[in-house]
């Protein structure tokens, strides 16, 4: 009889207290997956979103820049607008290339809530890797669709089904007509699930006349960013930051919230260790006999202490693997889950998969098995087998 037929059996045989101890594993182990993959998913995620923003950097009215810029991220509308006139301001700083205003707002259409952005062609210039089936809107009321919002007015609206339709939209307490001139094909961001349409058309839809939120910038020379927002910094009421620092900013508030929650997750992994020691523990008292038989036939003491070492390894193994396996799966939920709770989250898969998640879950909860199970393999090896056998 080999060691994993032994270490099988000695699970086997007590099994209720065996599954409690993987299940105590399990839950820990799945929720450290799904922890370091929200964290790393939501990096990229945020990550991908900036680069897509085609602009290296963000002029908003001053308060706090990022959170300004995380509501506009997410399609919502921010607490506080720039005139208009800034716009011609910063395109006129030096180092400028391109100045492009834009409004965030909502509009409602199928019961459904959708993101309405309003931008000029200064647009295309930050985007060049857009790719239009239709045209760019032009005129008031006119509207680009995201490859997704598109799809999906096709699939369940009646007013939608060709370029040059148009869908009846609400907006507050007031209805609109907004005409489909042009669909934007696959970009891989939150562009896909938005609305575009002309600066003029959003300002008046959303009662902000003269008014926009975000001014995206691309400049010439990356070296000269600093001298830049400074400059920009210097027109009254407007604050300047990099998408960098943006990034910087929320990788840093995310490893924040890791850090706590990896506290609470690494307390849960030792009381689920300190569930092992008390199963490998009640094993060795009810296998005393055994042990002494085994050791009376020639079971050195290493082998006894490699014996009841495995079975606690076996048993935090296994639930380091469930509850790996079950996060890998319930990531794609975890999405749709999550954004009902997250209000600050891109729009689309933020929790993935991650062989960095799947090592530390499995191997983490492997070596707290490894360090619960010692005492009680070393109390078995340590028991002499003529009192074992009288005792029992």
């Amino acid at each position: 009889m080999n060691l994993f037929t032994i270490v099988l059996n000695g699970i086997q045989r007590r099994k209720i207290r065996s599954a409690l101890s993987v299940l105590g594993i399990t839950v820990a182990s799945l929720a450290l997956f799904s922890l370091i993959a929200l964290k790393e998913g939501y990096e990229e995620s945020m990550r991908s979103e900036l680069e897509n923003m085609g602009a290296q950097i963000i002029a908003v009215a001053k308060g706090c820049p990022y959170e300004a810029i995380a509501i506009i991220m997410t399609g919502g509308q921010a607490p506080s607008t720039l005139p208009e006139d800034v716009v011609d301001q910063i395109q006129k700083t030096a180092n400028v290339v391109s100045a492009s205003p834009t409004v965030y707002g909502a509009y409602k259409y199928l019961d459904l809530s959708h993101p309405l952005i309003g931008i000029t062609p200064e647009e295309r210039k930050l985007k060049p890797w857009w790719k239009i089936r239709g045209r760019f809107p032009e005129n008031f009321g006119e509207i680009l669709l995201g490859s997704v919002e598109a799809k999906a007015f096709a699939d369940k609206s009646n007013e939608f089904r060709n370029l040059g339709d148009s869908i009846t939209v609400t907006i507050g307490n007031k209805k609109a007509s907004l005409k489909v001139v042009g669909i934007l094909e696959p970009t891989g961001s939150k562009d896909d699930y938005s609305t575009f349409t002309t600066l003029q058309t959003a300002q008046e839809l959303l009662n902000l006349r003269g008014r926009v939120v975000a001014v995206n910038v691309r400049v010439k020379d990356i070296s000269r960013v600093p001298a830049t927002i400074e400059a920009i910094e210097a027109i009254p009421d407007v604050q300047a930051v990099t998408v960098a620092q943006v990034l910087g900013t929320i990788q840093n508030l995310v490893q924040a919230g890791q850090n706590m929650l990896f506290l609470v997750l690494v307390v849960a992994l030792v009381i689920g260790g300190l569930g092992t020691t008390n199963t490998m523990l009640m094993a060795v008292f009810e296998r005393t006999r055994e042990i002494g038989l085994m050791k009376a036939v020639g079971a050195s003491r290493l082998q006894i202490f490699m014996l009841f070492l495995a079975e606690g390894l076996a048993l935090c193994l296994l639930g380091a693997l469930f509850g790996t396996s079950i996060g890998s799966v319930t990531t794609l939920m975890g999405n749709v889950i999550l954004k009902q709770f997250i209000t600050v989250m891109p729009t689309w898969s933020v929790s993935q998969f991650s062989w960095n998640a799947a090592a530390v879950s499995v191997l983490f909860p492997v070596g707290v098995g490894v360090v619960s199970s010692l005492y009680p393999a070393l109390r078995a090896a340590a028991l002499n087998p003529m009192e074992a056998l009288r005792n029992e």
